[in-house]
């Protein structure tokens, strides 16, 4: 009798050890499981890239003796309220800094003028600075916001500034899309974004016509093509920061360059399209 109960006893033991066993190998299975990838970028069937309604324009004002403000920027109906507010903080943000630039600047010229100058210590209101924002939304649907906010100001010095900023966002999960995210099964998306856009760009900016090359000088011309070629290899570098401007629909992406970046303030702010 008393084997019995040994031979019981032992049993239940095992049967212990095994089910805690197999819970701690299930449970670091799970641990190890790979992260959940990123749904490929596809819309719902019929659904528009744009859908009427999705979104609407909202404004931010500031009253200031130095500055104008003109802000306008988009409120996305379906989205997280905190996608929302970053937008409108990144604003926010940028109109505080330009107006204590712009109040500087301002006194730093009445400061400084000559007795031939009239310069008053407040502006009047058609002379004083401005800061401005407007955006384009290119995708805006169930799924996905694609949108570039442009903003800029002038605040003193020899010209004012334009910035570019996109957002990309998926509303489904709740997070920014990047392009490594839209790129994820090509770990050499960077390269070949590179490759494309320094070709594209020098196809457009670092040529000069036979009319040019009649009426200029053959140095000047050489300086001038050294110059861009040099300014776009740069700004085209394979990394991640040349690129971190773009918008995307289901068919490409459309890349933006910064001022500066790939050649001289006058070429403006160049944009690409690269098809999937």
């Amino acid at each position: 009798m008393k084997r019995i109960y040994l031979i019981i006893i032992a049993t239940v033991f095992l049967f212990i050890t095994l089910s805690i066993g197999l819970i701690i190998f299930f449970s670091n299975r799970q641990k190890n499981l790979p992260v959940e990838e990123v749904p490929k970028i596809e819309l719902k069937e019929d659904e528009p890239i744009v859908v009427d309604g999705s979104y609407e324009t909202k404004q931010l004002s500031l009253e200031d003796p130095y500055i104008n403000f003109e802000v306008k920027y988009p409120y996305f109906k379906n989205a997280d309220i905190n996608f929302n507010l970053s937008i409108e903080n990144f604003l926010k943000e940028q109109m505080e800094n330009d107006r204590l630039i712009s109040k500087e600047n301002w006194l730093a010229r009445y400061n400084l003028q000559t007795g031939e100058d009239k310069i008053p210590e407040v502006p009047q209101p058609e002379d004083k600075f401005y800061f401005s924002s407007g955006y384009t939304v290119v995708q805006s649907n169930s799924k996905y916001i694609s949108f570039l906010l442009n903003y800029g100001a002038f605040t003193g010095g020899a010209h004012g500034y334009e910035v570019k900023k996109s957002y990309n966002y998926d509303l489904e999960n709740n997070r920014e899309i990047t392009l490594a995210d839209i790129y994820k099964n090509d770990p050499s998306y960077l390269e070949k974004l590179s490759e494309v856009s320094r070709r594209i760009l020098k196809e457009q900016y670092a040529v000069v016509s036979g009319e040019e090359r009649e009426s200029s000088d053959p140095l000047a011309i050489e300086s001038y093509l050294e110059n861009i070629n040099s300014s776009i290899s740069s700004g085209t570098e394979p990394t991640k920061d040349n690129f971190n401007t773009f918008t995307f629909t289901k068919d490409g992406i459309k890349i933006y360059f910064a001022q500066y970046q790939v050649g001289p303030y006058v070429m403006g702010m160049p944009e690409i399209e690269v098809a999937f």
